[in-house]
């Protein structure tokens, strides 16, 4: 209650001073107890009052006019920025930090916090000891930009969303990207028919969900089952398309037959959108378990609310416990992500009360060490072939890939963007190589008799920079592209993605490369997918029947390619950019991998102590 008054107080001092110039604090401002009421909306008595309450903490200086209408003298003694600062600091560190990120949202913006707060705000992240109920924590704050979408591993779509899911959830099997081999989990033995459509699993005994109930085989049917029923409205639907039947052998053994053979289904298993969900508390509770889930992996939710994201070590898990105790995402302004370093690409930070290391002073003798790695994946264009429009024109697809020169968009726009794309990833042989023809271009879109119609390009904000670099372009031809940034969470809708024109976005790879492929091309909400017409669809899907019958790798891999081919030739989607990406982290974090999705294994990094 008190902190609501406060805040209140501190919104009418915020308003109030916005009224007046920059840098007046401590210089007597002419006013009338009117004119005051006027600005604040409301009456002369509660101006009153609240000038009395800002007196009394020292924020103004108030001497009133001698009767009614007479000017009266108000003095600003502290400026609008310190009083932000100032009051998000003592709310963290009375532990309030829901006020904290809340403060920094409703009152902050980047341009207008002092850089002693942001410095402040920065050194409080990283990693550090936290004494929780007489116990010490190691505890992880990271800076997030962008929020979560969903933790439900069935409606998954962002990189970021995905990696937290796979930390809070486990799988039958997993797949281990650097051997290539299917390594048990939650089921430590599989039996496979000869004809390859019985699969027989048996599962771990002793395995407890978050909420202290042992797994069992009816989770695990429950959870594939839900998946298959949920079909093209789940992100990754089309993962079950080739189970015929699931039945439960007994409570530790469950038996799955295919319709047909699919080489690939061990691997899809070991997908994070496969991962099991205890059944009781998802089909109860599945409005809201994309916001707090229950899951059996090494971390279990504690917190999810509009600013603070909280995972906290699980005791009791079947595999190793991590050795991190509590990780915090923090979601911050977008604004500061202008006025501060690139902490978003931080994602290990050691902060230290007397000494804090900035991104990019790294040197041979630094206890600090970088990791710049390059992102599996790339930067895609589609075009919306199931709209009328100029889209739908190969010609106008073929101009808009002839004056993207990536090469100059890189130059010109810098940061880490790395190399043109041609392919998905880029240790990859190009499918198909790009080139700049302005000319041909303008041929093309004169052939086909464009009429200079405005597009709608719809992206989501981090991709805002790369969109208005290829509008620009695209307008030196005569073709005007209107951008829409729209939410992540409205960017994995159908209906969103069927209104857009052409849709810019950058998509992330993993390690096993022809079921992301797969993927890519089968996901109902995938951009790629979902901006194919019918006919080229059809063609799609029975290409893939063969595809994931075809036992050998290499040649899985020549089919995609031969299939990614054609689309690239009539211009379905274009290739961009690929970006890399940079990690900074502390001597004493030991543990720091990357994985294919950008981030670091939190169950696997531990810290050495402070001496």
């Amino acid at each position: 209650m008190e902190r609501t008054l406060k805040m209140q107080l501190l919104t009418h001092f915020l308003e109030l001073r916005a009224g007046f110039e920059h840098g007046i604090e401590h210089k007597p401002q002419p006013i009338t107890l009117e004119e005051l009421a006027e600005r604040l909306y409301c009456s002369t008595r509660n101006v009153k009052i609240l000038l009395k309450k800002m007196s009394d903490h020292n924020w103004i200086s108030w001497k009133p006019g001698r009767g009614r209408g007479n000017i009266s003298e108000l003095t600003f003694m502290v400026s609008s920025e310190d009083m932000i600062s100032k009051q998000a600091m003592a709310l963290a560190n009375r532990g309030d930090y829901l006020g904290t990120i809340e403060l920094i949202h409703q009152l902050g913006k980047g341009e207008a916090l002092q850089d002693s707060f942001i410095e402040w705000l920065f050194s409080f992240f990283g990693y550090r000891t936290v004494e929780y109920e007489e116990r010490f924590k190691d505890t992880l704050r990271v800076p997030v930009y962008k929020w979560l979408v969903t933790l439900d591993p069935a409606h998954t779509f962002f990189a970021f969303d995905f990696h937290l899911v796979s930390q809070i959830f486990d799988t039958l099997i997993r797949y281990n990207p650097q051997t290539r081999v299917i390594e048990s989990h939650l089921a430590h033995y599989w039996e496979i028919s000869e004809d390859g459509l019985h699969y027989t699993f048996y599962l771990r005994k002793g395995v407890l969900f978050h909420h202290g109930r042992e797994m069992t085989a009816h989770d695990v049917m429950y959870s594939l089952s839900r998946l298959k029923k949920l079909g093209q409205t789940a992100t990754h639907g089309w993962i079950t398309e080739s189970i015929e039947t699931i039945t439960v052998l007994n409570r530790s053994s469950i038996a799955i037959e295919l319709s047909q053979p699919n080489v690939l289904f061990l691997q899809q298993l070991a997908h994070t959108s496969m991962a099991i969900v205890p059944e009781e508390i998802c089909r109860d509770n599945e409005s809201i378990f994309g916001r707090m889930p229950i899951g059996t992996g090494p971390f279990r939710l504690e917190r999810n609310d509009d600013y603070i994201c909280k995972l906290r070590a699980f005791d009791n898990y079947f595999g190793v416990r991590p050795h991190m105790d509590l990780i915090e995402f923090w979601l911050l302004p977008s604004d500061l992500q202008e006025s501060t370093p690139s902490w978003d690409t931080i994602q290990v930070y050691r902060g230290q009360s007397n000494s804090s290391k900035p991104v990019g002073v790294i040197d041979k003798d630094s206890e600090w060490h970088q990791i710049e790695q390059t992102i599996m994946g790339c930067s895609l264009l589609t075009f919306n072939r199931n709209k009328r429009g100029p889209q739908y024109h190969p010609n106008f697809r073929k101009a808009v890939d002839l004056v993207i020169d990536r090469e100059h968009m890189i130059e010109e726009l810098g940061g880490f963007r790395e190399a043109p794309a041609s392919s998905f990833i880029p240790t990859m042989e190009p499918l198909v190589r790009s080139r700049t023809d302005m000319t041909e271009a303008k041929r093309l879109l004169n052939e086909m008799g464009y009429n200079g119609e405005t597009l709608h390009m719809y992206v989501y904000r981090n991709n805002n920079e790369d969109a208005m670099w290829i509008c620009r372009q695209c307008a030196q031809i005569g073709i005007p592209i209107e951008i829409t940034i729209r939410s992540e969470s409205d960017m994995t809708q159908m209906d969103t993605i069927d209104e857009a024109d052409l849709i810019f976005y950058h998509i992330c790879m993993e390690s096993n490369y022809d079921l992301h492929i797969i993927q890519t091309l089968k996901q109902s909400n995938s951009y790629v997918r979902a901006h194919l017409n019918e006919e080229r669809l059809a063609w799609v899907d029975s290409n893939m029947e063969g595809i994931l019958s075809n036992p050998n790798l290499d040649e899985r891999i020549v089919g995609l390619h031969e299939l990614i081919a054609e689309l690239q030739e009539e211009k379905s989607f274009l290739f961009v950019l690929h970006r890399s990406q940079q990690t900074t982290y502390h001597d004493s974090i030991k543990g720091v991998t990357i994985n294919d999705l950008g981030w670091i294994d939190f169950r696997e990094i531990w810290f050495t102590p402070s001496i």
